[in-house]
This record gives structure tokens, C-alpha cells and sequence, in this order.
């Protein structure tokens, strides 16, 4: 069997491919300059590991020989893992906008231009024959390439307009372009008419959790004076309830085809439970309900559980499909069910998950919590007894124990440094309800591999994989880790880390910022060159890279006293206004850190020994304002930052209560503490 070029790669997703009769470049100088001096147009194809219509398409298409004959004859075919390269995947997903007027996905398919990579045509996924209203691929290649043969000239001459429309998607706002003062009014109507009543969740299916939305609503506190945090805790209560929840395994899918959240597709990511189980946890603590915290249990344990790799750092993402079929793995047979639980086991299991219904999953069972309808969801029917619970749980053990034996889907081992870095913070806040040392622990332990593996000096690598760092980290790597350093040092203080944080803070500062019209690039400014520096303010199926940015920044800078970090920070909103004005539901993360410099962020320094702070801490963290507060234990060591140094340890614990600039006389009484704190 012939064994491309990808076979030398470390990407578990261009591995896939390496077996492929395609003659697959990875995106290198090789491919580039082959295709200048062939004059060969480049198909680019970038997805990912875990990817069920990747999965098809190479199926359908990248296996087939005729296929793969024409592809070799007549392009330069470049394999791009969206993961490890998502400079290269934000461009040419902003070109399927610009080209076909509607978002894209994976797989992404597109065709570039020999001698500069400007895209001249493009899509998603094209079936091996026409369906779906999409071309055959073999006769859509035939037609391009010989488009391209005969009309180049008219190709190039669109190339000037594709890049001032790449490059107009970044423009700056004017300078006299503010955020409109009732933004909080205009985010709470947008997400009221996109609300599923019936359901939860935000827009129809296909039905992504839309994590940054339900935080967002679930941070800011004000938001409870105008009742709509019904919004996302009915949607956290449908989505665990629902198939996008593993029940019997634990974590979630990336997102529901149906508007019930019943059917998934089944990969499961890293980042997309690393946020959900933020979610649970900030749900858990508005409203002290047990399903949120027994959710989030159930989330943290899959986490260092089946991602967790023996050096402590996380893997990625769990494959859709397992023996050449999706979801293969999830899905069940009532005969299979009954063979494994006892006939009142049975009875109640089958009444909790609907298996006396027609069968949901190509003839087999997805398990959801049942209801007939989505009244009576809305309802709260199908109220089960304590012991019908534990029973339920029970079997739900036993028929994990039976899936265990099953051939599983492959798990893609790269670590991700943005990724860990969202997983660190959210064990971190799993940590803060549950005081489950364990979490705790993990969360160190990867932050620890990290710092240790992924960075070297003030550089940081994105991607790690066979006890190898590679490509130079991108804006959401730097600006993920300050923020989970930031949060580390608020449960365990620690000059070491902290000295890290201001390495990656000068980085984003020095490298990232964009000095002319505010705001952070993706890129460093050593990056390889590309058709687009991308500086993406919205939020996707991750927070804002931006926006994490300004938060990290402002977070450090006033707990430093550091003005540099802040007046950056202040430049970013400044650069994105118009942004968050025209779209202020896709950029939720820029408007926590806007909401947190206009409303004066709460800094709260405690000096003394942690053992003696952790009342304080405590009464801190209770507080109507918890969710605003930004808690830091620090010791009485010299730090070497004149900001936290002058201020005096007093007595055994001594609190200085910082609004903004301007930090309050020092607090020695505990019930002084506590009477300053409702005062906010």
C-alpha cells in the first residue's frame, strides 16, 4: 500500500489520511512552491480528528482511486488539521463566507490560486455522487480544473477583490464609535427572540450549546434583577437531560442535529466540556440545585478520567464514529438492556429513557431523559422516587461497565495549549464548589506540563504530541493561560506562577496587540506570512481570543497596578465597539471584560498566611457579588510588584478592598470584612 507524505506527520487527523491513494501535502514551502512551479490549483481540505462528515468524505472520496487519480493529476492537494493550524482554517472559513454566502464547517474544501493561495472557489462537504443539492466531487474537480486551464486570467483578476473583502472583515471601528450604553438591553432582547421556550438552547437544529451565551448570562449579576436567567438554566436542564449528555459514560457531545437535543453527532471535545462544565458549576452556585452539581461531578470525572494522559496534560477529542460506523459505541438494543438489568431495573431504566418508544438511532436506542413531548418537559414530568433514582443510577453503572468492553473510538492524543488552559480554569471552578482535592490536583498537574513542555522562555507552542511541542502558539493560547494562571492564583498563591503570567501578558502585549487600531492579531508578528492576518473578535465554539485577552490583561493590570496592560485592554474595545454593537450575542466574552472595566472591577487582596485567610476567602466567595470579585490570597513574601508589596500585613489577616484604581483602608476585622463586602 502506498503511503503519502502526511505518514511523517504528528496530527492524529493527517494520519488518518496517510493511507490515502491521494498524493496529500501537509500545508508546508514543499507544497507551495510545487504548486507555483506546476501551475497546478491547490485543493485545500481541512477538518479534523474527531469529524463524522471527515469521515465520509475521505470514505467517499479519498479512498476511491478514481478519485484520487484525478486530484493527483491535476491540483497540489494540501491536508490541514483545523486544530493544530487554525490560522489557516479562520482564513479560508471566512473565504466560504465571502464566496457562497453562508457559513462553513468541516470539512472545509477549497481551491486556491497556484502562485498566492487566494481562494477562487469552495465549500464544505461534496458527496462522491449529487445529492443534498451539492455536485458529484469527481465531476466538480474535472469542471474547476479545466476552468482554471482555460480562464487563469480571469481568476487573477478577482484575486485583488478577495483580499480587500478578507481584509474588510477586520476594519476598525471609527474612532468616534463607542458601545452602546444599553448593550446589556439589546444582548437580553437578541437572546429572548433566538430562546427556544419550548426547549432551552438559542436558534433551532442543527443545536449548539452556545456556551459563551449561557456564561455571559449566568456571570453578570444584574442580568437577575431582569429575569432571564430562566434562559440558561432551562437550557443547561435540557442539554443534560437530552443526547447530547452522555448518560451512561459521562460528558457531552459537540452539538444536537434536532431541536430536542436528543440525537447528537458524537464526537465529544475537550473544549466544548471544559465550558460546559463551567456553566454547571456557575449554574450550581445561582442556584444551589444538585442536578447542576451532580452534572458538573459527572463532567469533571469524564475529564480526568478518559482525557487525562499519564504526564497530566488533556487529549483533545473523542472520534465520532467507531467501527466504521457513528456512534457505534453510544447506541443500545433493548434485548441487550434487558440482558444486563434485572426486570424492575429494566422496567424503571425503560421508563427514564423511553426504550418502550420506537427506537431513535438507526433502529437502535440513543438514551435521553424521556418525555412525550416538549410540553411536558416544559412541565417537569416523569418525576421519579428517590430509590427509582438510585436504581437508575445502578443500572446506569452496569451498562457502563458492559460499553467499556466495546471497541471504543479512537481518541486523538495531541494536547492543545488553548484547550488544557479552559480545562484548567474550569476544574479550577469545579474545585471551588466541591473542595474535591482531586480536581484540584489535576489542574496543577497540567498547568505544571504546560509551563514545563509548552513553553520556552517567553514563546509558547500550540500543539503537543509524541513528547514534542510544535507551531508557535496563537493569540488563544497566550491569552487562555494568563487567564488560568490568574485563576490558579486566586485558589492557591504562588510568586512562581505569577511571574508567568506576566511573561504571557508582556508577550500579548508586545507580539499580539495591534499598536495602530487596538485589538489583538491571532498571529504573532513573526508568523508565517499568509493572505490574512486574522483578528477575530467574536466568539465561536470558544471564547474570543480577544476577548480572554482583555480580560486576562485587565485582571493582572489592576492587581498590579500595571496602567500599560489596562490602556491596551481599553484599546481592544475601542478597535471592536462596532463589532459588539452590530453582533452582541457573538461577542460575549469582549462584553464581560468591557462590563468589568465599566462597572470597576472588585480586586480583594488578603495578606497573610492561607491557612488564616481562608475564612475571609470563604465569606468572599458567598457573597450577593461573588461572581465580580476577584480574590487573591497573597503571603507575606516580597513579590517584586510594588503594588502588592506596599500593601502591609497588619495583623494575621489583613484585606485591602480595591475598586478600580482606588483600593479602600485596610480591613483587620473579619466582621468589618463581611460588612464591606454587602456594601458593594
Amino acid at each position: 500500500m502506498k503511503i503519502n507524505r502526511l505518514s511523517k506527520e504528528s496530527s492524529p487527523y493527517l494520519l488518518q489520511h496517510a493511507n490515502n491513494p491521494v498524493d496529500w501535502f501537509p500545508w508546508n514551502n514543499d507544497a507551495l512552491e510545487k504548486a507555483k512551479n506546476e501551475k497546478k490549483p491547490i485543493l485545500l481540505s481541512i477538518g479534523y480528528s474527531a469529524c463524522h462528515w471527515c469521515h465520509v468524505m475521505a470514505h467517499e472520496s479519498f479512498e476511491d482511486i478514481d478519485t484520487a487519480n484525478i486530484m493527483n493529476k491535476n491540483f497540489i492537494n494540501i491536508k490541514v488539521d483545523r486544530e493544530e493550524r487554525p490560522d489557516i482554517d479562520k482564513i479560508y472559513q471566512n473565504a466560504q463566507i465571502l464566496l457562497n454566502q453562508r457559513t462553513g464547517g468541516w470539512p472545509l474544501t477549497m481551491f486556491l490560486s497556484h502562485d498566492n493561495q487566494i481562494p477562487f472557489y469552495g465549500g464544505t462537504y461534496f458527496p462522491k455522487e449529487q445529492k443534498y443539492n451539492l455536485p458529484a466531487f469527481k465531476d466538480l474537480l474535472t469542471k474547476i480544473s479545466e476552468y482554471y486551464k482555460k480562464h487563469y486570467d480571469e481568476i487573477k483578476k478577482q484575486d485583488d477583490s478577495m483580499i480587500k473583502a478578507l481584509d474588510a472583515i477586520y476594519k476598525p471601528s471609527k474612532k468616534n464609535d463607542f458601545i452602546n450604553e444599553d448593550i446589556n438591553e439589546i444582548f437580553i432582547e437578541n437572546i429572548k427572540s433566538s430562546f427556544d421556550k419550548e426547549m432551552g438552547g438559542f436558534g433551532s437544529a442543527p443545536k449548539f450549546p452556545q456556551t459563551t451565551i449561557i456564561l455571559h448570562a449566568l456571570k453578570y449579576e444584574d442580568y437577575s434583577k431582569k429575569d432571564i436567567l430562566y434562559m440558561p438554566i432551562k437550557s443547561l436542564e435540557a442539554m443534560q437531560e437530552g443526547g447530547i449528555n452522555d448518560h451512561i459514560g459521562g460528558g457531552f457531545f459537540r452539538y444536537s442535529v434536532d431541536d430536542i437535543w436528543m440525537i447528537p453527532h458524537f464526537e465529544k471535545m475537550l473544549y466544548d466540556n471544559a465550558l460546559l462544565l463551567e456553566c454547571y458549576c456557575l449554574a450550581y452556585q445561582i442556584t444551589k440545585k444538585n442536578k447542576f452539581y451532580k452534572t458538573a461531578l459527572s463532567i469533571s470525572l469524564w475529564i480526568i478520567n478518559e482525557m487525562k494522559s499519564e504526564n497530566g496534560n488533556f487529549y483533545s477529542s473523542i472520534d465520532a464514529d467507531s467501527e466504521g460506523g457513528e456512534g457505534k459505541y453510544y447506541i443500545w438494543d433493548t434485548n441487550e438492556i434487558k440482558s444486563y438489568l434485572t426486570n424492575d431495573e429494566y422496567k424503571i431504566f425503560s421508563n427514564r429513557f423511553g426504550l418502550e418508544k420506537v427506537p431513535n438511532f438507526e433502529g437502535k436506542y440513543h438514551l435521553y431523559y424521556f418525555y412525550k413531548n416538549k410540553e411536558s418537559f416544559r412541565c417537569k414530568k416523569n418525576i421519579f422516587s428517590k430509590a427509582e433514582l438510585i436504581k437508575i443510577d445502578s443500572s446506569i453503572k452496569k451498562l457502563k461497565s458492559v460499553r467499556d468492553r466495546r471497541k471504543s473510538p479512537e481518541i486523538d492524543k495531541k494536547s492543545l495549549t488553548s484547550w488544557n488552559a479552559l480545562t484548567i480554569s474550569s476544574l479550577i471552578k469545579f474545585y471551588n464548589i466541591s473542595k474535591d482535592e482531586q480536581f484540584l490536583v489535576a489542574a496543577e498537574d497540567c498547568l505544571e506540563f504546560v509551563l514545563a513542555n509548552m513553553l520556552v522562555g517567553d514563546s509558547l507552542y500550540a500543539t503537543y504530541k509524541d513528547d514534542t511541542p510544535k507551531y508557535n502558539g496563537y493569540l488563544d493560547d497566550y491569552a487562555f493561560l494568563l487567564n488560568s494562571i490568574i485563576n490558579f492564583l486566586m485558589i492557591k498563591w504562588s510568586k512562581y506562577y505569577l511571574d508567568y503570567a506576566v511573561v504571557l501578558a508582556n508577550k500579548l502585549v508586545e507580539d499580539f496587540h495591534d499598536k495602530k487600531n487596538g485589538g489583538f492579531f491571532f498571529t504573532d508578528n513573526n508568523h508565517e506570512k499568509l493572505i490574512q492576518r486574522p483578528k477575530p473578535t467574536s466568539d465561536d465554539a470558544t471564547p474570543s481570543g480577544n476577548g480572554m485577552a482583555t480580560i486576562g490583561l485587565l485582571k493582572l493590570g489592576f492587581l498590579l497596578g500595571q496602567d500599560n496592560y489596562i490602556r491596551v485592554a481599553e484599546s481592544t474595545f475601542s478597535y471592536s465597539s462596532v463589532y459588539i454593537n452590530e453582533a452582541v450575542t457573538s461577542h460575549c466574552t469582549l462584553l464581560d471584560g468591557y462590563l468589568m472595566l465599566r462597572n470597576n472591577i472588585v480586586i480583594i487582596i488578603l495578606k497573610g498566611e492561607s491557612d488564616n485567610c481562608r475564612i475571609w476567602k470563604d465569606i468572599a466567595m458567598n457573597s450577593k457579588k461573588s461572581n465580580a470579585i476577584n480574590i487573591f490570597t497573597v503571603t507575606k513574601e516580597k513579590t517584586g510588584y510594588e503594588n502588592l508589596d506596599n500593601k502591609k500585613s497588619l495583623s494575621e489577616v489583613t484585606a485591602y478592598i480595591c475598586i478600580g484604581k482606588t483600593c479602600e483602608e485596610p480591613i483587620n476585622d473579619i466582621k468589618d470584612f463581611s460588612h464591606r463586602l454587602n456594601l458593594l
